[in-house]
């Protein structure tokens, strides 16, 4: 009765009371497991000084039960539960004894009931069956009961449940797992209690400020001041594929709206997380590491790297987690990443141009920190694709030909990945090849590709820009601190010099960091053996993917290089985008210009893959349309040599591609292929961008000649263009001497030009005439002989190289240097060259400090005399030196004579003059001769150059008739007709036999007149 009358007071007093029903069960909850777990009571027995717990007696807040039985009612047990979490004052509750008196006295309801949720936990694992059983009820009666707190938080006011889970997170360690537990059973219990998204919307109203609050603290956080357990509380959401709404919640919580910028992704919880770098977190931020700089240092921090990688290793655990948590995470943390790619696809243009108005981009694209962090979490992710998995191999190459309208129904989270520029173009209206449906291989390949492009090759690019910018500074500073090192503008530069060193230094080590460096390396090694396997595909092989609509090359099948082209080039191939090709290449020239090679030096596999993708890329315009990409990839080849390379740190690198790799016998051709191109394009080349271009082609094909059987494979190609000087397409070797001769006698020109500017410059400022100058006209002048320098410099490097090639070439081939459509151009060139340097004007170009300007006239004189000697031997080109009516004299070879002994000719002294005597005896021949043909009929004389012609031969279009050594030189540089602009090969033009036979007979009759005469 007294059960029944206090109930009937509670009916009255406590609006919960209703939940109180007779239970019917025989059995119910052990009253011993209720104190020990939910530590309180509903007994009124007298206290028991040894209780282990300190426990509440809630007798008078819910009913007193004391009666024999060692269990209580469900139902009871229940409402007694619920009012325990309503309580506010629990201290007038306790019972004196026992220990453990904070967790009896807790107020804070989840905090309680995760308490009790552990200590269920712990005693159910020592328990027997019946126990257990009645644990179960317990935890049953726990989770009901927060799965309340989350879907009715109002009920507990004012308590803030999103605190309370963030201190249980805060204080939990690995070894604790009860709290993971338990927030996963209280989601999947407010999910089973709700429709779906009132279910999500009810976590997210708990959870959302718990995740402000610690992106709040995450913004004043850098690298070495955030929070230790930032991932680890992450993690609660993601680690468990149970409870995937966690996941969803967060990766909801981290998304911006639909029509975000991609610097507002850097607002977000993750985007905070991806700005932590070494770099600064925006491009606004401040520079926070290498303050105390040496101006000569190449430092780095190994404890920085550390922390860096450690950070992304973080990063990319918890990335993973959501992506394998559930289809839903997986979509939608896909989604993000391409979503956050697609709005800041404008800092793939960032650093391509200098104009830019940066002012314009800081705030609509992320920083390089988060978007390098981001590129290091995908190539991280990218791990399996690589060696030794190789699933690679799976990947599709018609990903990027997937229209926006079936992006969902093919699996393709990418936007605008069909606006990609590929290696080769689709017709106007083409519809391209695609599979059914798209991996996740594919997916995070293509992905992490972009995500390189827009996060580390721009940040590559604007360091290079950066470093350029620091060497002038230094070179300023050097010069003004040698005249004063104590006046206000040379302590203005060293700030100034020390600003740009951190910087330089922050972005370097931020790139260069060991572990990530190592997962690049690794993923662009299967990068290019995936390339080159899409590129070597065979027809039947082909045709068999396109009945299963799946192109992946699926097994490696390393076919060796047997030409310029594959025999069959795959179809894809027009949806394979460049990036993945520029990636390779700026990878590899960061390489080389941050000295982090020493990861790739061991690692030798990637040797012989980047190799063989460059032989085979570089090489064919049937499989990468863009010239300047391939062009790209010769200067990623000169990494690959095994000596020092210009400009880098480098000392030295240890490979063996050019001796031992299968393919290596291709190098040749396939440079002298992109080399070629570079002028074929059709488009305007600026010269320092074909001078970049050029420079390692040169560095590269001087090393080959070190190795006679690549000498001889230029050889061979000698062999074939000269068997087929008249082919439809000029041979590779014709037209590669040809832009040779082309280059020196341009670069000549323009070196020989701006220097003789230098130098008037160089003098009025001597003399003092820019005193009399206002100080606009100063700077004027100053930027201008800057300018004059610097073109000059380019032009000496490069016309260096090309004398030291023609040099090289004409040591072991002579015949095709000395046919009758290359002689008058070399010989003249040879000539052009020698008087300028050797001659009465020589002294127009002797400029002041020439090392400054790469001007080294000795040097040349040696070069240029190496390439006559050379040559001498064909009296073809004798000729053609005694020819030469605009350079050649008798006393040529005598001021060149005096030079060399000068500057140390030796042997060559000898050489030379031996060639002086034979020319000028084949110039007195001449004479004679000209004189003899003088009055040739203007029918008998070339249109173009007005000599005589001896193999006359008709322009199909235009109807002019030329010689045949004329337009096979024109044609070498242009092939149309240079009457009318018309196409032109060599196999349209037509022998005008009748003419050839008239001019052989009046030449006859002009020497036999002249033989009758003497």
């Amino acid at each position: 009765m007294q059960v029944a009358t206090m109930s009937s007071v509670e009916e009255t007093e406590n609006p919960f009371a209703a939940l109180l029903q007779p239970s019917s069960q025989a059995d119910g909850v052990s009253k011993q497991l209720i104190e020990s777990i939910l530590l309180f009571t509903l007994s009124k027995d007298v206290v028991d000084s040894n209780r282990k717990n300190a426990v509440l007696c809630l007798a008078d807040v819910v009913v007193a039960d004391n009666s024999a039985k060692d269990t209580l009612c469900e139902d009871l047990l229940a409402h007694a539960l619920f009012e325990r979490l309503m309580l506010t004052e629990t201290t007038k509750y306790l019972i004196p004894g026992g220990t453990n008196r904070s967790e009896a006295l807790e107020t804070r309801a989840m905090i309680y009931l995760h308490g009790a949720f552990t200590r269920c936990e712990r005693i159910q694992c020592e328990s027997n069956a019946r126990d257990k059983q009645h644990c179960d009820r317990i935890i049953e009666l726990i989770l009901n009961n927060a799965s309340t707190c989350m879907r009715q938080p109002d009920l507990f006011a004012p308590q803030n449940f999103s605190s309370q889970w963030l201190e249980l997170f805060d204080q939990s360690d690995e070894h604790d797992t009860s709290t993971q537990e338990f927030l996963v059973r209280v989601a999947c219990k407010v999910s089973e209690e709700d429709e779906p998204l009132e279910a999500l919307g009810a976590l997210k109203a708990i959870f959302y400020p718990m995740l402000s609050e610690l992106q709040k603290q995450l913004v004043k956080d850098n690298l070495i001041s955030i929070r230790k357990n930032i991932f680890w509380i992450l993690g609660y959401f993601v680690r468990e594929k149970r409870a995937g709404i966690l996941g969803e919640l967060l990766i909801d919580y981290t998304t911006p709206n639909p029509k975000a910028k991609g610097g507002d992704y850097m607002d977000t919880l993750f985007g905070q997380l991806l700005s932590v770098s070494i770099m600064p977190k925006t491009q606004t931020a401040p520079y926070e590491f290498f303050r105390e700089v040496s101006l000569v240092s190449q430092q780095t921090d190994t404890n920085l790297w550390q922390l860096l990688a450690h950070h992304q290793l973080s990063l990319f655990t918890l990335i993973k987690q959501l992506l394998v948590q559930s289809p839903e995470t997986k979509k939608k943390t896909l989604q993000w990443i391409a979503n956050c790619l697609d709005a800041n696809v404008a800092r793939g243009h960032l650093w391509s141009t200098v104009n830019i108005n940066l002012e314009q981009t800081v705030h609509s694209t992320a920083s390089d920190a988060f978007m390098t962090s981001l590129s290091a979490v995908l190539m991280r992710l990218c791990a399996p694709l690589c060696a030794p998995s190789m699933k690679v191999l799976l990947v599709d190459p018609t990903y990027c030909a997937v229209v926006d309208e079936e992006r969902q129904s093919k699996g393709v989270s990418m936007l605008k990945a069909f606006e990609e520029t590929c290696l080769l173009p689709a017709e106007e209206g083409e519809q391209r090849l695609t599979a059914a449906k798209y991996n996740f291989i594919t997916e995070i390949f293509y992905l992490a590709h972009k995500a390189f492009e827009l996060g580390n090759r721009a940040c590559i690019e604007r360091l290079t820009r950066m470093m350029r910018e620091l060497q002038n500074t230094r070179n300023a500073y050097h010069e003004v601190a040698t005249r004063d090192p104590n006046n206000d503008l040379t302590k203005n530069l060293l700030r100034m010099l020390q600003d740009q060193m951190q910087q330089v230094l922050c972005i370097r080590n931020g790139l260069g960091e060991p572990e990530n460096d190592a997962a690049i390396l690794k993923f662009f090694e299967a990068s290019a053996i995936w390339l080159t396997e899409i590129a070597m595909l065979p027809r039947e092989s082909y045709e068999a993917a396109l009945d299963k609509m799946d192109f992946a090359p699926q097994i490696l099948r390393n076919l060796e290089l047997l030409s310029d082209t594959p025999p069959f080039v795959a179809p894809y191939m027009k949806s394979v985008p460049e990036n993945i090709i520029d990636n390779i290449a700026a990878y590899l020239n960061f390489c080389r210009n941050f000295g982090g090679d020493q990861f790739i030096q061991l690692y030798t596999s990637s040797h012989d893959a980047f190799f063989k993708m460059i032989l085979l890329f570089m090489g064919s315009s049937d499989l990468v349309k863009n010239p300047h990409l391939r062009a790209k990839l010769a200067d990623a080849l000169e990494f690959l040599l095994p000596t020092q390379i210009s400009g880098s740190n480098r000392k030295e690198f240890i490979t063996h591609v050019f001796d031992r790799h299968t393919d290596r016998l291709q190098v040749v051709r396939c440079l002298l292929n992109v080399f070629v191109s570079i002028e074929m394009t059709g488009q305007s080349v600026q010269f320092e961008q074909k001078f970049n271009y050029r420079r390692p082609m040169y560095a590269i094909m001087e090393f080959l000649w070190t190795k006679q059987e690549h000498i001889n494979c230029f050889r061979q190609l000698a062999s074939e263009a000269e068997s087929n000087m008249e082919a439809i397409e000029p041979p590779i070797f014709l037209r590669f001497i040809n832009l040779l001769i082309n280059d020196a006698i341009f670069l000549l020109d323009e070196s020989l030009s701006n220097l003789e500017q230098i130098k008037q410059l160089q003098r009025a400022q001597d003399n003092g005439e820019w005193n009399n100058l206002s100080h606009t006209e100063r700077q004027q002048q100053t930027t201008n002989l800057h300018h004059l320098g610097m073109l000059a410099r380019f032009d000496n490097i490069l016309g260096r190289d090309t004398i030291n090639l023609l040099k090289l070439l004409t040591t072991e081939i002579k015949s095709i240097f000395c046919h009758n459509s290359m002689v008058d151009r070399i010989a003249s060139m040879l000539n052009y060259f020698l008087l300028h340097l050797v001659g009465p004007q020589r002294e127009r170009f002797k400029v002041k400090d020439k090392k400054e300007f790469e001007f080294d006239p000795a040097q040349t004189v040696l070069e240029i005399a190496h390439i006559y000697i050379n040559l001498s031997t064909d009296n073809s080109f004798c000729l053609a030196v005694s020819q030469d009516g605009r350079s050649y004299s008798d006393q040529l070879f005598g001021y060149a004579e005096n030079i060399l002994i000068r500057i140390g000719g030796g042997q060559l002294i000898g050489d030379m003059a031996e060639f002086a005597s034979k020319v000028q005896k084949m110039n007195a021949d001449y004479k004679e001769e000209q004189e003899l043909l003088a009055d040739a009929p203007d029918e008998y004389l070339d249109p173009i150059i007005s000599t005589l012609m001896t193999d006359p031969v008709v322009l199909p279009s235009s109807k002019v008739t030329v010689d045949r050594s004329t337009i096979q030189r024109h044609l070498l540089s242009d092939q149309t007709d240079p009457f009318n602009r018309e196409p032109l090969t060599m196999d349209k033009v037509k022998s005008n036999e009748a003419l050839k036979l008239e001019i052989e007979q009046w030449i006859e009759g002009k020497r036999n007149a002249a033989r009758v005469k003497s």
